[in-house]
């Protein structure tokens, strides 16, 4: 049942004493239902109310004039609340930690209350995405405190089971950015565990300047969202080219050099006698999420076509399997053995 007071004396508590307030929720813990209700339903109806008055107000902007494209990005972020506290509770049962639904949502619950009271003031021209920026950074900053508690994770499992927990939500809010984006405003940003993205497209161009984690982010997004924009037509014959081939295999090799680095120094950070600090967790977050999507960053700074190099590995590995099947998959694999050195090593 929604109680106002109660809602009030949550969110004043984690912007105030997030810790003791952790500790209080957990005793007793209310079920997610509850906490859906209680904080995460209040909170961001309230702030994306606030956004759109703040737009209207100083001629910012948050999706005015898109009645669809409001109530979708109201959903969505609502559904994420409950998609991050899956991989919060699916992956503690991997690292040693408790599987407990209740609590993995309510470390998101409490958690993003300042991310979604940051995007209530995104829309503020020049200092609105920054404000929001930083309300995402500390939203994330509680979820890493909160989580040993809710769902007793080893001390020594923390620092990997949070950044795989980034790294997933990252991915899937890239998916359905990619997915889901064309159907409405250019603009459209699908919201990630700190939704700052929804506060103004000035936030866009200026946080891009930026570095750290949500910089990280934004450049691999832009960065999938140029590659998903790409577009070719093969030959009808589906014979690649020596250039092509060529390409495809310089590629790969760089893809292997960027992805040893970023891994290499995850593992580096990850052996340090001393605790990671939250910015060494951060970086390392980053630097995995890079990691991941290494391959389309190499082609896309490169200049390339990513549609062209996705349809490139499809003729090679088919040409692989088959090598003599007909004439193109002789061709192809005559030019994959030119430079099957480079594959290999």
């Amino acid at each position: 049942m929604f109680d106002i007071q109660a809602t009030l004396k949550w969110v004043q508590g984690v912007l105030t004493d997030p810790n003791g307030t952790a500790a209080a929720y957990r005793e007793p813990l209310p079920g997610w239902q509850q906490t859906f209700v209680q904080i995460v339903l209040p909170v961001y109806a309230v702030a994306y109310l606030a956004a759109v008055l703040v737009a209207w107000l100083t001629g910012g902007t948050f999706m005015l004039g898109s009645t669809a494209l409001f109530v979708f990005s109201l959903i969505w972020v609502l559904v994420w609340t409950f998609v991050v506290a899956f991989i919060f509770d699916f992956l503690a049962g991997n690292f040693g930690g408790t599987r407990n639904y209740d609590a993995a949502y309510a470390v998101v619950g409490l958690a993003i209350v300042p991310a979604a009271l940051g995007s209530a003031i995104g829309p503020l021209p020049w200092l609105g995405w920054l404000i929001s920026l930083a309300a995402g950074i500390y939203s994330l900053v509680l979820a890493y405190r909160f989580i040993p508690g809710f769902l007793a994770l080893p001390e020594d499992a923390r620092v990997k089971h949070f950044v795989l927990s980034i790294i997933a939500a990252f991915v899937v809010n890239l998916l359905v950015t990619l997915t889901l984006g064309g159907l409405f405003a250019p603009s459209f940003d699908a919201p990630s565990f700190s939704p700052d993205s929804d506060s103004s497209s000035s936030s866009s161009s200026s946080g891009s300047a930026g570095g750290g984690l949500f910089g990280g982010f934004e450049r691999q997004a832009d960065i999938a969202e140029s590659a998903a924009n790409d577009q070719y037509e093969p030959p009808a014959d589906g014979k690649l080219t020596d250039d092509q081939v060529k390409q495809y295999a310089y590629v790969m090799g760089k893809t292997r050099e960027l992805r040893s680095r970023l891994t290499q120094r995850f593992e580096d950070a990850q052996n340090e006698e001393n605790e990671p600090s939250l910015s060494d967790v951060f970086g390392g977050i980053g630097d995995a999420v890079r990691a991941g999507t290494a391959e389309m960053e190499v082609v896309k700074t490169a200049g390339g076509n990513w549609a062209e190099h996705n349809w490139v590995r499809e003729q090679i590995e088919t040409a692989r399997i088959h090598q003599d099947l007909n004439e193109t998959t002789r061709h192809n694999y005559a030019l994959f053995q030119r430079y099957a050195d480079q594959f290999e090593n």
